[in-house]
């Protein structure tokens, strides 16, 4: 086909459009293809053309217009006219984004070899990237397509049109763009567009402009001319050769006009020129033809075209450059140009022959075979980012030929056996019933289909489908390799079920943007968990297909892509759910630990709070539910610990509270009395005591007196009973001790009659002294009882009741002297507690051998009470003493870790307290030892490392939570901060807070020295620190997050990397920086921390010798850390990145046109750029449309530190201002107001002329490839404090301290079955590690081994070892996860409701089988009635822990995981079982013979007996519960137990799942969690 052919294609013309608009937008407002669409910028910045091409007359134009000559774009009229075909159009149309771009000039190529995309040619396709179809001539039976021919075929003009047309529709889309590659900062604003040719600025390369600007008449000038120039308003489509206006480039009229009888002139030709003959030179008729015929030998100027393959084409276009220069030098050969699918040449006919032997041998094609699920994969998900990836990395033109569904088609057999092919086959149907409907390239969905397991597979008569592709290149090797990496491709699958906590976690999370959906259906609910699955593995830029299908109560996410793609989208998933969804685990208590906990061990609370990222609550028993008798199963309330959190840290930090409980003592103490009235009093001075002993800082327990009922007293002895809780069995006993005293010191004396009458006379007669004088004297409220002659003395201790006895009978004999009674309180500092009490032992005991009391359990010191004269006399000697002791003291800290620590806190400190007495040292848990109930949060307590990754040059990212004010150990803090710098709210006020007056101050002044402009955002600018101890503070101003589509992610990333260079700059080495943007400004937090991180590592990848060692990245809330924590173990080297967000490479700000203020109470407030920006459009609308725009803008408010929307409303008399003041616009002017949208409360928005900027803001950025980051093992270090009297001594207790610790180390070899993936794998285990707090040293590997050896304390390697192997077994399990034992049982059907109860026929075998087990033990039982409980939410948590703990338990196979047991609930309705949360409720439990905990028998006689729930009608009703009692441990009766014991003595958080005993001819087993046990049948009986 020769040049001069025409193209019978119209095109639309739009013009006046406004520039705002997209090519997306008009896409879907005219309901076209977006590639038809070609929008071009006019001279006003503020409209711009669009062509819209592909009409294939004038008719098909003209009803286009017709339709359209209303149309109407933001208020403004478009103009619609209709164009038809010219030569020019031709070439536009075939590369509508070059814009007439010549190729043989070689600063305007059509392709850059450098800095374009390649992209297939694909055509009859709606999809992006098509399959090319095949057509087959009538004739000859063969296919045939003019694409795809070989280079060989040559046409020349003159050939027949029979030869040249093609039976194809071509539509060939632009893949290229130029691009800068770089700017500097003296870069012309203007560019290459720039028309001064005395610019002194930097322009890019083909830049020129005409000296003689708007006169130059010269029509071949090719320089920039300023606006005003003469141009010819025909056009390229001008045919006067005399016409003196400037015409575009390659215009060209014949001097001939319509006379001109050249059969190859291309020149325009005025109307009625005669036309050339198609037939050319073969023409039979030429002396009655009608038509022109060539006239010039063929050996002259000649324009032919080589037919070029699709792939041929592509990789010319892109990569060709260099070929085509080659081809432009050769000889003969005057022009070329790719077009529609040819390479076009213009030269001597015999050098066109020769080009195309030069492109036989120089370009090289190979053919490869993938399978049209692997194509469809590479095209849709992300815009075809994949296929571009690999189009760019091996340089070659890709070309998909043909989709063949023949059996016989040629595929790799290696890679595609019958069974995947088959699964695939149905995948690729699912995946296009699911395409039709889908609105997101990323996901669509889909019924779900298990496609890697064994257990379900379907057949289908149908054979897989596979694609044919071309790739051509210049190099062999390259397209080998290429080959090479295409055949490798396969899609992996992975699949899993959500739990119950995670569907509900789901869908609280509302799509943004959108409404909930107001009928709730499970369909809805698919797509609402697709749609945030799919924002999570687009926030890392995993380009995966994902499905969500739910049936029989199970929801099942499919994730399928290749397989580094599907690994990072479904790590990313999975541990976003794992760090957000919240779970609960409920650990049993008695009441007086509970109430410990709320006071005494507050503290500690706090601390495992904060050190594992959960809320621990006391949960109070429901008290109406409790029954009012003791038994063998149930015997007192008591209450439950409750832990909350994400299950990534629930499971470790269940193991550090039990191990913490388990350090705690707890005991009961029986007290007898004489009768239940002395009981009564001696309980309430006990309550009294107990409540001072709470109150107290001094001392570390609490007791709980016991309530007896009137039942309960006559069934026993009157007594007082006392549960003692403490930090340690000292602290316990010290309470114990003190009950003690009270019960001994409370007497019922009866002195003889003339003891009481002289008594009562001296004390009520005479009052020398009075009773309350006595009493006060003594300290104690003696009661005298007149009508019985008795004096009750309620002392201390029974000394002292000896003590008063003495007095009260001294009061009457007048020789005897009255003694005077002091106390004295020595205060003994706990440092060197211990030295004291042995220096003074020998004194105290002196003491008490006269008579004087001694309070020696008082943490703080001790108190001394007797006569005055013997207390002062033994203080000045225990005074003398201490201070001696003072001077000698030595103390030295010890810093250990967390394992190290628990090996020492084990067993009650028993091998610190050994090592004390072995070494004459005092040991003490600096993390324990405090005597206040409120934790006292000093600057270390506030900061903890979560993860730390570091590169193979020492540079480390540290997640931490913590107060950024508050960050040790760095240069400088980044702060969250906003365009104005007004400090309104989030870390940004903690910060200017913390900073003082200064840092705003200095914030004013740089705001002054911006000309009045707020700081645009992707900036940084740094301050002073002010009262902070920091070299600065950086302040990075982050983005506001509107639709993700405005540049957010790009200008973050620009923000950190300026805030990074900054402090590069000054030669800082460390930095702490927030998850800047994601709370005030909206960020999606996902988002944010990716970029965070990505721009972090970006930057350690630009500057690798940088001063800057470690970045710190904290947040005071769990979610950003996690996010953090998550997000910088991914390896991001390989991360594809958008073409919209080109990744965070490129993004342009255009300059602030004016400034915007808000009126404050005190002054005027900026707004920030972006709000300038949209405000100052809106108005510019506005005044040229006079039609108030619904504008709504989210401010800082400087206040409350929130955002808050307003909606701005413009001055109706705007425009009359501006007619009676044109130049208002040049000063301030108050332009409106800004209403709160809640409130209706207004202030006055003021307009700036905004001061002329010399360029545009830009941010451009080319990145250099990332590290590869490592794992850090982070250990928690503890301090522990050693005083003694020498030093000598405290350096022997720390050799011992480090001699026991390597004692329980030992270096174990160890080795699991891995053999794929080792790298990733070592990563998981070293996460093990990590978490086990040892070290793995990775040995050399075998085949099919990994050897390593591990090193740490031997409880914790015992431990590490079980999760390895877990781990191992886990990777190497041949089929998934058995989904079918999360069903719900076959038996519900499709249920509809959450909970229902189903009434068992009489005929059903289970009926039978219940009422059989019943009357082994219940011979006279009747069942009136058996109801299967059906609850599908609880039945969902049952099913995922049995589960969990079959895959625990896995190294058990022979063990029985599950049991059918009976259970009583007593009083408590059985609906509360099967309608409550977690069935079997521990709040319901109370202490018995084996504990607080859920009690099951194996026998019916045992539950069915007192434990049944009685009805009204005398009817009783039991549960048969499936259990998990998984491995039991079988043990005599403890009513200590709280939780199943450990399985070895050790720090070990390994413990048995449940217990078994036997009691009353049963046995019994007990669980002590929730949702191990499932209430399946509830059975309704008489006996």
């Amino acid at each position: 086909m020769t040049t001069g052919v025409k193209s019978n294609e119209w095109r639309i013309e739009m013009t006046s459009v406004p520039a705002s608009i997209t090519k997306s937008q008009l896409s879907e407002l005219l309901q076209l293809d977006y590639a038809r669409i070609d929008v071009r910028k006019s001279q006003r910045e503020e409209t711009c053309f669009v062509h819209i091409n592909g009409f294939k007359d004038e008719q098909d134009a003209n009803e286009f217009v017709q339709q359209n000559s209303k149309l109407t774009i933001s208020g403004v009229k478009i103009k619609v006219d209709a164009v038809g075909p010219t030569a020019d159009d031709r070439n536009r149309h075939a590369h509508p984004m070059r814009s007439h771009m010549d190729i043989h000039n070689p600063t305007q190529k059509e392709f850059s070899t450098k800095n374009t995309i390649p992209l297939p040619i694909i055509r009859n396709n709606p999809w992006r990237f098509q399959k090319k179809n095949m057509q087959t001539d009538g004739q000859s039976g063969q296919h045939r397509d003019s694409r795809q021919r070989s280079i060989s075929q040559v046409k020349a003009s003159t050939s027949a049109s029979s030869q040249s047309d093609c039976d194809l529709a071509h539509d060939l889309r632009s893949i290229s763009t130029i691009r800068c590659s770089r700017e500097t900062p003296t870069e012309c604003r203007n560019g290459i567009r720039c028309f001064r040719a005395d610019c002194k600025f930097v322009h890019p390369k083909g830049w020129s402009a005409c000296n003689d600007g708007v006169e130059c008449i010269n029509c071949e000038c090719k320089s920039n001319h300023p606006p005003g120039r003469k141009k010819c308003i025909s056009g390229n489509r001008c045919f006067r050769a005399d016409c003196k206006f400037v015409h575009p480039e390659g215009w060209s009229a014949c001097n001939d006009g319509v006379a001109c009888i050249d059969y190859e002139c291309i020149s325009n030709h005025p109307p009625g020129r005669k036309k050339q003959c198609p037939d050319g030179n073969q023409c039979k008729n030429k002396n009655n033809c009608q038509h022109f015929h060539p006239n010039k030998p063929y050996s002259e100027c000649v324009t032919l075209s080589i037919e070029l393959g699709d792939a041929q084409y592509n990789f010319l276009g892109c990569y060709g450059g260099k070929t085509l220069d080659t081809i432009r030098k050769k000889p003969g050969i005057k022009d070329i140009k790719l077009n529609d699918g040819k390479l076009q040449l213009s030269g001597n006919s015999s050098a066109i022959t020769n080009i195309e032997s030069y492109l036989i041998e120089v370009l090289h094609e190979k053919n490869a075979t993938i399978t049209n699920t692997i194509m469809r994969y590479l095209q849709l998900p992300a815009k075809g980012r994949l296929l571009k990836s690999f189009s760019e990395k091996y340089r070659v033109g890709i070309s998909f030929l043909d989709i063949s569904s023949n059996a016989s088609s040629p595929v790799n057999n290696n890679q595609y056996d019958n069974n995947r092919i088959e699964n695939q086959l149905e995948e690729e149907d699912d995946d296009d019933d699911e395409h039709d409907g889908a609105k997101n390239n990323i996901a669509a969905r889909t019924v779900n289909v298990t496609t890697v397991s064994g257990n379900f597979k379907r057949h289908y008569d149908r054979t897989q489908k596979v694609v044919h592709v071309i790739l051509c290149s210049d190099s062999d090797d390259s397209l080998s390799n290429a080959i090479k990496e295409l055949q490798s491709y396969d899609l992996c699958t992975e699949l899993w079920a959500l739990t119950q906590d995670e569907i509900t976690y789901i869908l609280k999370q509302s799509p943004q943007g959108k409404p909930p959906p107001k009928n709730i259906t499970a369909t809805n609910e698919c797509f609402q968990i697709k749609y945030y699955l799919v924002g999570l593995a687009q926030s890392i830029n995993s380009i995966v297909l994902i499905f969500v299908n739910y049936k029989n109560g199970v929801w099942r996410v499919k994730v399928k892509g290749f397989k580094e793609q599907v690994k990072n989208a479904v790590s990313n998933i999975k541990g976003n759910l794992n760090d957000n969804v919240k779970t609960e685990v409920q650990l049993p208590i008695s009441k007086v630990m509970a109430i410990f906990l709320r006071t005494k061990a507050s503290c500690y609370i706090r601390h495992l709070e904060k050190a594992h990222s959960i809320t621990l609550t006391v949960v109070q028993p429901l008290y109406h539910k409790r029954p009012t008798y003791a038994n063998d199963e149930e015997n007192e309330e008591n209450d439950c610990l409750r832990l909350t959190g994400s299950r990534s840290r629930i499971d470790s930090a269940q193991v550090h509270v039990e191990n913490f409980l388990e350090s705690l003592h707890e005991q009961e103490k029986q007290f007898p009395c004489d009768s239940w009235d002395i009981s009564k009093n001696i309980r309430q001075i006990i309550i009294a005591r107990l409540k001072k002993m709470q109150e107290s800082d001094d001392c570390l327990a609490i007791g709980w007196i016991k309530q007896y009922t009137v039942i309960e007293r006559n069934d026993t002895t009157p007594k007082v009973t006392i549960s003692i809780a403490g930090m340690n069995k000292e602290a316990v006993g010290d309470v114990d001790e003190e009950c003690q005293g009270i019960v001994e010191g409370y007497v019922v004396w009866k002195p003889t009659a003339d003891e009481y009458r002289t008594i009562c006379i001296v004390l009520f007669g005479k009052k020398s002294p009075s009773i309350e004088e006595f009493r006060q004297q003594w300290n104690t409220q003696i009661q005298i009882n007149r009508d019985t002659s008795t004096i009750v003395i309620p002392a201390q201790s029974k000394m002292i009741t000896d003590d008063i006895k003495e007095a009260l009978l001294n009061l009457g004999k007048e020789n005897k002297l009255r003694v005077n009674c002091s106390s004295e309180f020595i205060p003994i500092e706990s440092k060197f507690r211990r030295f004291v009490n042995q220096a003074i032992r020998s004194l105290l005991e002196e003491a008490k051998s006269q008579k004087i009391f001694v309070e020696s359990k008082n943490s703080k010191g001790l108190t001394m009470r007797g006569r005055s004269d013997i207390v002062t006399d033994f203080k000045q000697k225990i005074h003398s003493i201490i201070n001696d002791i003072e001077q000698k003291i030595v103390i030295s800290r010890l810093q250990l870790s967390s394992s190290e620590s628990d090996l020492m806190r084990a067993n009650q400190y028993k091998l610190a307290l050994s090592i004390e007495h072995a070494t004459e040292t005092i040991i003490r848990d600096v993390q324990a030892d405090t005597t206040s109930s409120s934790l006292v949060v000093t600057d270390d307590d506030t900061h903890s490392i979560l993860i730390t990754v570091v590169n193979n040059r020492g540079q480390t990212i540290v997640v931490e939570k913590g107060d950024i004010t508050k960050a040790k150990n760095v240069d400088a803090i980044v702060n969250a901060a906003n365009g104005p710098l007004y400090h309104a709210g989030g870390v940004d006020k903690v910060i200017a807070d913390s900073a003082g007056a200064v840092l705003d101050q200095e914030c004013k002044q740089l705001i002054a020295k911006n000309g009045g402009l707020p700081f645009s955002a992707g900036t940084a600018v740094k301050t002073t620190a002010g009262n902070l101890p920091y070299k600065c503070i950086i302040h990075a101003i982050g983005p506001q997050y509107i639709d993700g589509n405005r540049q957010e992610r790009s200008l973050l990333f620009s923000c950190v990397l300026s805030s990074l260079r900054l402090a590069e700059g000054e030669n800082y080495t460390s930095v702490a920086l927030p998850a800047i943007s994601s709370s005030t400004y909206g960020f999606p937090l996902a988002d944010c921390t990716n970029t965070v991180v990505r721009a972090v590592k970006q930057f350690f990848a630009d500057f690798p010798q940088s001063n800057m060692r470690k970045v710190i990245l904290l947040d005071m809330d769990d979610a950003p850390c996690a996010s953090f924590a998550r997000e910088v173990v991914i390896d991001h080297r390989h991360a594809v990145l958008d073409d919209d967000d080109d990744g965070f490479i490129k993004c342009k700000i255009p300059p602030l046109k004016a400034k915007w203020c808000w009126q404050d109470d005190l002054d005027e407030k900026l707004f920030c750029d972006n709000d300038m920006r949209t405000i100052e459009s809106a108005f510019q609308q506005y005044l040229k449309t006079s039609i108030a725009s619904e504008l709504i803008i989210a401010c800082d408010n400087l206040r409350s530190g929130t955002m808050v929307r307003y909606q701005i409303q413009f001055s109706p008399n705007l425009k009359q201002i501006l007619t009676s003041k044109p130049n208002a616009l040049n000063n301030r002017l108050a332009c409106g107001q800004q209403v709160r949208k809640n409130t209706g409360y207004t202030r006055d928005i003021i307009r700036y002329p905004a001061i002329p900027q010399e360029k545009s803001i830009s941010v451009v950025y080319q990145p250099k490839p990332l590290d590869s980051y490592d794992l850090q093992v982070v250990l928690t270090v503890a301090s522990w404090n050693i005083t003694g009297i020498t030093s000598e001594a405290v350096k022997q207790a720390e050799i011992e301290i480090r001699k026991a610790i390597a004692s329980a180390t030992i270096t174990d070899p160890f080795s699991i079955n891995l053999d794929k993936d080792l790298d990733d794998h070592k990563k998981q285990l070293m996460k093990i590690a990590a978490q086990q707090e040892i070290q793995i040293d990775f040995q050399k590997e075998t085949a099919g081994n990994l050897p390593m050896v591990l090193k740490g304390l031997k409880p914790n390697v015992s431990d590490a070892k079980v999760k390895l192997l877990l781990y191992a077994q886990d990777i190497l399990r041949i089929q998934v996860d058995n989904d079918d034992e999360l069903r719900t049982p076959k038996e519900w059907g499709d249920q509809k409701e959450g909970c229902k109860l189903v009434e068992i026929v009489r005929n059903d075998p289970s009926f039978a089988n219940i009422e059989n087990r019943m009357k082994e033990t219940l011979k006279n039982v009747k069942i009136d009635k058996i109801e299967r409980v059906q609850n599908v939410r609880m039945w969902s948590h049952f099913a995922f822990r049995r589960r969990e703990l079959k895959k625990e338990l896995r190294l058990k196979p022979s063990l029985q995981v599950e049991m059918e047991l009976f259970h009583g609930t007593n009083t408590t309705p059985p609906t509360e079982i099967y309608n409550g949360e977690y069935g079997f409720d521990l709040t319901f439990s109370t202490s018995g013979m084996w504990g607080i905990g859920t009690y099951f028998a194996e026998n019916a006689s045992y539950s069915c007996g007192s434990y049944a729930h009685e009805l009204p009608n005398g009817k009783r009703q039991v549960f048969l519960a499936q259990v998990l009692t998984g491995d039991v441990h079988d043990c005599p009766s403890d009513s200590t137990l709280r939780r199943p014991p450990k399985k070895s003595k050790t720090t070990s958080g390994l413990r048995y799942n449940s217990v078994s005993g036997k009691t009353g001819g049963s046995k019994v087993y007990i669980v002590y969690e929730n949702r191990v046990a499932y209430p399946t049948y509830l059975i309704t009986f008489t006996c």
